[in-house]
């Protein structure tokens, strides 16, 4: 099966002044920074090298994309990438006719304000940070 563009949608954050603890910590506040009308985010693990976080919709709170953000420190510089791990398309009408490779995520938007948000609590705090971003579009 093939997976919607959008699945590629990324960014990775390098940073020789952060911690892999506060790049998490600043991706948990990113994602509670607000909500969205997609829905709300909600941290739903964290280990010392990972959070997990999910968008759940307003109404039945059913969870539409789960992404990670997923640090490592090596040779002085640590860094965080998010990955979505799970997702949810845009069913029925005209976009049952749609190539998989074309669908739209539900509640991508969101997901892309939190890069917005967390690439700007990093650079905050780290203003020569490394970003690399990857928008999953065609």
């Amino acid at each position: 099966m093939v997976k919607p563009v959008q699945t590629r949608a990324s960014v990775s954050v390098a940073s020789s002044t952060l911690s892999e603890g506060r790049m998490l910590e600043l991706a948990e506040k990113a994602a509670m920074s607000g909500d969205s009308d997609a829905g709300r985010f909600r941290v739903e693990a964290r280990t010392p090298h990972s959070t997990t976080v999910s968008l759940r919709d307003h109404i039945e709170g059913a969870e539409l994309i789960r992404f990670e953000v997923r640090t490592d420190r090596a040779v002085g510089r640590t860094t965080a990438r998010t990955a979505i791990t799970f997702f949810r398309t845009k069913d029925g009408g005209v976009n049952a006719l749609i190539p998989m490779a074309k669908r739209k995520l539900l509640g991508f938007s969101a997901y892309e304000s939190f890069m917005d948000w967390y690439v700007a609590a990093v650079v905050r705090e780290d203003p020569n940070a490394i970003v690399t971003l990857v928008d999953g579009k065609d």
